[in-house]
């Protein structure tokens, strides 16, 4: 039987991403510096909830559209969602949303304007709804900061989405109120929806959250969950926010492809909206900006590597570009039994660099970074490098 049998069109061409490619290829005693999943514990008020809701309770499916109580707390966070939960649809993470936001807005030929660099499955799920991925580019020259004149001129007729994310995934830049106003005015006079992915929203290092555009522009659909700031990834809790007509539509889809998201993560999560889940949060946020200094200054004094300072999430850009294609810099890391991502998997900006996460404790921080300067140190140009520091 023939591959394109078994393989619909559009299916075809898209493989595994570069992040799950360097984790399959690690070496026993590796030190993980890519994947994006918190190492710290769920916090305890989610844990009791989820134990007592599997003692206590009957936990059969819920609406496809998600629990009434947990909607209505997520609908109250957003101002443009005027408190109505059936403008609220929870899923199975963040990605299901993502997924349903593209499948239910694209049709065949329509432009989605995505962010560059940016998370690996924008382009793919765009791909498999038939649009055309067609990006914006945020310059690594100037930080990864957003360029709002440049943003403008790639809007067209056919442009019919945009995907919007802050913090960054994958350099942790946040995007202002001022970059949101301009973004909103450039779309003033098109009927295109914004995507806002804000998974990690609640992690910033900031003085305040990072702002979300849906303050902005009314026609976004708001992407969010808990898998980062509650380290819950693998309680698959997210949803999706926005215009009624939309989140009916994308129901349907849902309703076919999951059910309803797990009925016991949506029971545990209406303590993700208490005084103790807050407190965590904090403390969450406190560790990673300590992880964030930590390897900075490590990568920067040790190893003399430039890094971006990420405004939240818990990765960093480190701009390796003077040794080679950033695949060759991530193979060369993989042999010294440290993992890190390629930052041309996230688009052209991102050739160059590695993506460093640090979900990893300190002790964990100081062996891969001297593992990355032991690696480096074999490459060409290496002359600022010294691993002899402890």
């Amino acid at each position: 039987m023939s591959d394109d049998f078994i393989r619909p069109a559009r299916l075809r061409g898209i493989e595994t991403s570069a992040i799950r490619q360097m984790l399959d290829r690690a070496l026993e005693g590796s030190i993980n510096l890519a994947l994006g999943e918190p190492d710290l514990p769920t916090p305890d008020c989610i844990k009791h909830a989820a134990a007592r809701v599997i003692a206590e309770e009957r936990n059969g499916y819920t609406s496809h559209a998600g629990l009434p109580g947990l909607r209505e707390l997520i609908a109250a966070d957003y101002s443009y969602l005027k408190a109505k939960p059936e403008r609220v649809l929870i899923t199975a993470g963040s990605q299901e949303a993502l997924y349903l936001a593209l499948m239910t807005l694209v049709e065949e030929g329509d432009e989605v304007l995505l962010p560059d660099p940016g998370f690996v499955a924008y382009p793919t799920i765009v791909r498999m709804a038939g649009g055309e991925p067609v990006f914006y580019p945020f310059k690594a020259e100037h930080d990864f900061a957003f360029d709002a004149e440049d943003f403008k001129r790639r809007i067209t007729p056919r442009t019919k989405a945009i995907v919007v994310i802050s913090p960054s995934n994958p350099t942790g830049r946040t995007l202002s109120e001022d970059d949101f106003r301009a973004m909103a005015s450039a779309l003033g006079e098109t009927r295109a929806y914004v995507i806002s992915d804000e998974i990690y929203r609640e992690l910033y290092y900031t003085d305040a959250r990072p702002p979300s555009i849906s303050d902005h522009y009314e026609r976004t659909l708001v992407i969010g969950g808990l898998s980062k700031s509650m380290s819950m990834t693998g309680w698959r809790l997210g949803w999706m926010c926005g215009d009624e007509a939309i989140i009916k539509s994308a129901l349907v889809l849902h309703g076919y492809v999951t059910t309803c998201a797990s009925t016991i993560s949506q029971k545990a999560a209406l303590a993700s909206w208490t005084e103790e889940a807050e407190e965590a949060r904090r403390a969450h946020r406190t560790i990673f900006r300590e992880r964030r200094d930590y390897l900075l200054e490590l990568l920067r004094s040790r190893l003399g590597l430039r890094a971006i300072t990420p405004d939240g999430a818990f990765y960093t850009m480190v701009d390796v570009g003077s040794y080679g294609s950033s695949m060759k810099v991530a193979e060369a890391m993989l042999a010294e039994r440290v993992i890190t991502v390629p930052g041309g998997a996230f688009g052209s900006e991102g050739e160059g660099y590695l993506r460093i996460s640090f979900c990893a404790d300190l002790p964990a921080l100081s062996e891969g970074v001297r593992r990355i300067g032991k690696a480096v140190k074999q490459m060409p140009d290496a002359g600022m490098i010294d691993v002899s520091k402890p």
